[in-house]
């Protein structure tokens, strides 16, 4: 794991990949934060290594988005510590998690703009629940944001389905996709929900991404596959298949000019 400094954050257009699905973006000026964890889950399940950055050592965001309810992926605490300032996106009936935070919320398929950057809800193939009677109350999405020509394609949690192949269709090319591949085994119970990381080589092909970025690996351990072993099956995977791929181990920065 790398510990960056805060400073190499705040210039040029770049990705810091912060461990699970936490990922830091900054494309023309503007500053996006997918699915902030960078504490335990739910104050109870640890890390199984500390946080690239806390918080507070974060640039400004302006906008933050989260892809479902889950106590992995919508942290409170991390949201409360950020800089004040940034706008929210949530999917559809996440804002009941969200007290005081105002979030806009979206339905599959609907989009919001902000300062220039489209940001568009997507389905995916899972399911949310923070407490025993709220089974699916809200809705899970991945992200297309399209930010002065750059279209990203962001996967939150899933399983493999279908649709990837219909978005890609539909929306495609992407110059990345960052790709859940993580937390898969048993894959009796694991296999609707989160793909392996076959699986999200197939999903990234399906897509047509230019470039993709495993995530969902890498702070926390959800699964019973060695920790380690994600993105090494996803790289090898992306080698073979002829996919173009980055792997970001927690705080590694990936500089767009550097592609």
């Amino acid at each position: 794991m790398l510990h960056p400094e805060p400073g190499a954050l705040k210039e040029g257009d770049l990705l810091c990949f912060l461990g699970h699905n936490t990922v830091f973006l900054r494309l023309a000026g503007i500053t996006l934060l997918f699915d902030p964890i960078l504490g335990p889950i739910g104050g109870v399940v640890r890390r199984r290594t500390p946080p690239p950055l806390s918080p507070e050592e974060l640039p400004r965001v302006d906008l933050v988005l989260i892809s479902h309810a889950h106590l992995d992926h919508l942290d409170r605490l991390t949201l409360r510590r950020l800089s004040r300032g940034f706008h929210l996106v949530v999917g559809l009936g996440a804002g009941r998690y969200l007290e005081g935070q105002a979030p806009v919320e979206l339905d599959w398929l609907e989009e919001v703009s902000f300062k220039g950057v489209k940001v568009q809800a997507l389905p995916l193939q899972h399911w949310a629940q923070r407490g025993l009677f709220d089974y699916n109350r809200s809705l899970w999405v991945g992200y297309m944001v399209e930010i002065g020509g750059f279209r990203l394609f962001y996967g939150g949690d899933t399983g493999y389905f279908e649709g990837f192949r219909e978005i890609g269709a539909e929306f495609g090319p992407f110059d990345l996709a960052l790709l859940p591949c993580g937390a898969y085994e048993p894959r009796r119970l694991m296999a609707p929900f989160h793909m392996s990381p076959e699986e999200a080589v197939q999903a990234a092909l399906d897509l047509r991404a230019d470039l993709a970025v495993p995530i969902h690996w890498g702070a926390y351990l959800l699964g019973d596959e060695p920790p380690e072993e994600p993105p090494r099956r996803f790289a090898e995977e992306a080698r073979r298949r002829g996919l173009k791929v980055r792997v970001l181990y927690p705080g590694e920065i990936l500089r767009f000019d550097r592609f």
